[in-house]
Parts: structure tokens; sequence; C-alpha cells
């Protein structure tokens, strides 16, 4: 078992016109708003559809079967996850469909579908990166939580714990020195200096958490981010201008068409801006986080 949490979601309504085909016009849609994991649910009417299901002793699909006719959504579901990069869809669906007998139901994995009119409820969760990853015991490909590095929380009690014991001996040192100060001979005192060093040995491990400082620039990127009325160039949408901004998203609004786009700014890597000698005017380039 393995459970997974999201606390931030998007809940998107996508509707897909006659012609689109599936599953391909659905991930240009959660591209362009950079929903790179989440849920699918859906409903509505295909003109056609090819469907396969899983053979779990071979451990492969079988022949995709084709449904060449009219055919009424019953239940769509699937997922939305990266795999190796790319925005990769799994979705499953009952059909019902008009035969010679009577009515028919099929169901299994929808490998392609031309629409005829569909629509769509996708919950993207932005705070949950989803990668596909084979399973070596069933064959498939299973949702997993991307893999975070962990090492800084671990070294920094590793780092913390030498200061502690290092920092009593110099206390208990100079009870011994003030001994030694009302002796006339000078190789007392030199005998003191060697002891003297070990302070900075304790000061070095007490600089050990100048090691957390690269954190910090994170927070100052924070202050970097654009702000209403500066332009930016996205990977995607083009020169924009930023119209709203909450410090987590930004609405955009594009130059070519005054399009309205909505970007979540944890999902872009921010260059450093230039600024418009002539207006003052701020000017970033938006691109995709690898």
């Amino acid at each position: 078992m393995n459970v997974l949490e999201a606390r931030r979601a998007r809940h998107l309504i996508i509707r897909l016109d006659r012609g689109e085909e599936l599953p391909a016009a659905l991930v240009r849609a959660l591209d362009e708003v950079e929903a790179r994991a989440g849920w699918i649910q859906g409903t509505g009417s295909l003109e056609k559809a090819e469907i396969a299901l899983f053979d779990q002793a071979s451990r492969t699909y079988a022949k995709a079967r084709v449904l060449d006719g009219p055919c009424d959504v019953v239940a769509l579901s699937g997922s939305v996850a990266q795999q190796q990069g790319e925005t990769s869809l799994r979705l499953s669906a009952t059909l019902a469909r008009e035969s010679g007998v009577g009515l028919q139901l099929a169901g299994g994995e929808l490998v392609w579908a031309r629409v005829y009119g569909l629509e769509l409820h996708v919950t993207a969760f932005d705070d949950l990166p989803l990668v596909r990853t084979p399973d070596e015991r069933t064959g498939l490909t299973q949702l997993a939580a991307q893999s975070t590095t962990l090492p800084a929380p671990a070294s920094e009690p590793s780092r913390a714990a030498p200061p502690a014991p290092v920092a009593d001996p110099p206390r208990a040192a100079p009870p011994a020195a003030t001994v030694e100060l009302p002796r006339p001979a000078p190789p007392p005192a030199t005998v003191e200096a060697p002891r003297a060093a070990p302070p900075p040995a304790a000061v070095e491990p007490a600089a050990a958490p100048m090691l957390q400082r690269p954190v910090r620039p994170r927070q100052d990127e924070e202050t970097i981010y654009p702000e209403v009325g500066d332009s930016v160039t996205h990977f995607h949408f083009g020169e924009c201008v930023v119209i709203s901004s909450d410090g987590e998203r930004i609405r955009l609004r594009q130059e070519r068409d005054g399009r309205v786009r909505e970007v979540s700014l944890t999902m872009l890597r921010i260059e450093p801006p230039t600024v418009d000698p002539a207006t003052g005017r701020k000017h970033f380039r938006l691109a995709r986080k690898n």
C-alpha cells in the first residue's frame, strides 16, 4: 500500500470539441495550464474509439479493439503524471453503443478516440509531483511521488552535535589558567598557550550554521517575482504583461491576442529581470522548471 497526499489542488473544466482526438488534445490542454499531476473524470460522446485490456498472464496489453461508430461515454476516469519528462495520461472508459442485438457495453483502457463532444473535470495537484514508474511485480506502470533529496536534514544534527562536547572543555580550562597565572615561572604560561588552541576548534564547528545560508537566496528570490505591470516572456505563451499576482500564482495577458493565462510560479524558473531604461519597467523570462 502507498498513500500520497496533496494539499493544494485546482479544479479544471475542459471541453473537447468534435473532431479532436484523445489523448493528444487533452495533453495539450493540460500543458497549457501547467497541470503536471491530477485525476480525471468525464462524460460525453465519441465518434470512434479503441480500447484494450491488460492480460495479467502475459503481463501485456491485448490488441486494441476498435469501436467503429458512435458510442456514449458512460464513465471515464484516469490520472495525469509525468513519464520520462512528458505528460502521461492513463484513461479507463465504459462505453455504450447500439448494435444489431441491442445496447452493448464495452470497457477497458482508452487507447485512442475521436471526440463528438466531451466534458472533463480535472483535479490538478500542484504540490504533488506524480511520476509513472514500472512495477516489476505486475508489469504495469504505477503512480509514485517524485523522489526528493533529504540529506540536508540528516546532516544538520551531526554538524550541530560536536559543539556541545567541544564547548565544555574550554569552560573547564580557564580555572586551570587562573591557577597557573600566580606562578612566576614562564614555562607554565607557555604550556597554557597550547591549551588556548582548542577555542579556534570550538569556533569552527560553531560556523557550521553558515552551511545553511544557501537556503536563504530562495527566500530572496521570492522578492524578485514578477509584479503587476511587469512584462514577461513565457516559454509557451510568448510575450505577456502581468495583470495580477499573489506571490504563488500570476495572471498574464498575452500581447498577441489578449487572452488571459494563469500560471503557477512554483512550476517556473524565473531568470533575473532586465529593466527598460526608457520606461523603467522590468522584463522577466519564464522557463519551464526541470
